[in-house]
């Protein structure tokens, strides 16, 4: 990583003051280069973007689509598995609704992200209120998050069948749309055709007794119903699934896993469409990491495509080679109150070089900082956001101002413009970590032509002390998770599949 503008200033001056005492060549040459170098380091650290980047047209985005829609393809490799990874809403996703616009998506994904932060919140204060010998079960309430935004395809049952499935890792219990549907309307639209136990000779519902249903019942404080283990999870918005708690054999490229815990979905409401379920890749031992540990190793990694992309594809790695030796490393933190989610020691974060002058331990007041896949807009607590606005809009004073945008309070006017001059994002983590957001994760445009764009960050409650750090600022990075050697991994990538 680059050194901070400040410490830059510092050799500088100690360079300065060595030629000025004598230790130096003192030429008119050297000075000026001096004072060149001091001018650089003064003005920080800044991305320069086209103005063009921000726009948005989807029926040229939609031409150029393959044939063959890229999130239902899969990887085929050994070491590591790999998937392909579309966001849910790109261009050449099976999921995009097709006659929506850009602003009215931006719009609906903020909403929808809002809900999932109040699902966030509630959670706590649903554990803090649980008996101390349940706050270990991080299935407590680690079920009640609202969907994410990338999507995979995983195969089920035998013979196999695809699905598209929303990749979360706040999330613990994997779960699919199963036939029958326990009435009318329990069922939403998605893709695929939606599964039927009854065709696969895999299938099994998991009895009470079982390992997996024993973890379920202690984690979700719900008595085991007579005939089978059921699962019930509620998400943040209102939506809810329901069903029998089975095993299955689940196929993630080329690698298979017989007897793979999940729900089994016969009543399905709320937000969902689309997708035929989720993938759980939270830290519990139903979730799809711990699960697959065997083979795994308890390893995986993604790297996000861009969120305004027309065609780009990202991939989700597991396994031996899914992390990059050469990433930042920092170490990865669990929480009692938290169990399912993965935590980081952030200790300060720098706008253009410089860095906030808020004492994040005092601000976490114990908490601490989450990287979740599932929430969009990255979001912290209130002294840290106003530090990094007041600090970005101080180094943006130069672009005109327009008005507020949903969660969004941060936004400019660049319909008059051609390139735009923005300060970099670093965020530092324990270890020495410092990891830069790319230069399309601290924007977002919120109109089809670009004529406004929005600091992608937002304010939690006042009375929440968790930061989030959301997928947009994950964009183009290869984020590791490393759950045996308890370690996350940073390192820029394209992220093309």
């Amino acid at each position: 990583m680059r050194q901070s503008s400040l410490m830059a200033l510092s050799r500088i001056k100690n360079t300065m003051a060595a030629v000025v005492a004598g230790r130096g060549y003192c030429t008119a040459l050297t000075l000026f280069f001096c004072l060149c170098l001091l001018a650089s380091g003064a003005q920080g650290r800044y991305h320069t973007l086209h103005v063009t980047s921000f726009v948005r047209n989807y029926q040229q985005e939609l031409a150029k689509c393959p044939a063959t829609t890229t999130g239902t393809q899969q990887v085929e490799g050994s070491s590591p598995t790999k998937i392909n990874l579309n966001h849910i809403h790109g261009a050449c996703s099976p999921l995009r609704s097709v006659n929506s616009n850009w602003t009215h998506h931006i719009y609906q994904s903020l909403q929808k992200d809002s809900l999932r932060l109040k699902t966030i919140q509630s959670r706590r204060k649903n554990v803090s209120a649980v008996s101390a010998s349940a706050l270990d079960l991080p299935l407590q309430s680690g079920k009640q998050f609202d969907t994410g935004n990338y999507i995979v395809t995983a195969a089920l049952g035998t013979p196999a069948k695809n699905f598209l499935l929303t990749i979360d890792t706040g999330s613990d219990i994997t779960w699919v749309q199963c036939k029958p549907c326990s009435g009318a309307n329990t069922c939403y639209s998605q893709v695929d055709p939606i599964f039927d136990p009854q065709q696969s000779t895999s299938y099994k519902q998991l009895p009470c007794l079982s390992t997996q249903c024993t973890e379920l019942t202690a984690s979700t404080l719900n008595p085991c119903l007579v005939g089978g283990c059921t699962y019930e999870v509620n998400y943040g918005d209102g939506s809810r699934t329901s069903g029998d708690f089975s095993q299955e054999t689940l196929k993630i490229g080329p690698d298979s896993f017989p007897s793979f815990a999940f729900g089994c979905g016969h009543s399905n409401t709320g937000l969902f469409k689309g997708s035929a379920g989720l993938l759980g890749l939270g830290r519990d031992n139903l979730a799809f990491p711990q699960q697959t540990a065997s083979k795994y190793n308890g390893q995986f990694s993604y790297c996000l495509p861009d969120f305004a992309s027309a065609s780009a594809t990202g991939t989700l790695s597991f396994g031996q080679g899914s992390i990059p030796t050469k990433a930042t490393f920092t170490p990865l933190l669990s929480s009692i109150l938290y169990g399912s989610f993965y935590f980081l020691g952030l200790e300060g974060i720098s706008v253009g070089g410089e860095r906030l002058p808020v004492s994040f331990r005092q601000t976490f007041k114990g908490s601490g900082t989450i990287i979740d896949s599932g929430t969009i807009i990255s979001r912290l607590v209130p002294d840290v956001y106003q530090a990094l606005k007041a600090s970005f809009r101080k180094k943006t004073s130069q672009l005109p101002a327009a008005k507020a945008f949903s969660i969004l309070d941060t936004c400019y006017d660049l319909s008059n413009l051609k390139t735009v001059k923005i300060p970099t994002i670093t965020f530092h983590y324990q270890n020495n970590a410092n990891v830069d957001a790319s230069d399309v994760g601290i924007l977002v445009g919120v109109k089809d032509d670009a004529s406004q764009v929005c600091l992608a960050f937002a304010p939690t409650s006042q009375s929440d002390d968790l930061n989030i750090i959301g997928n947009f600022q994950q964009q183009r990075m290869r984020v590791s998770y490393d759950t045996a050697g308890r370690q996350m991994g940073f390192q820029p990538q394209s992220c093309s599949a």
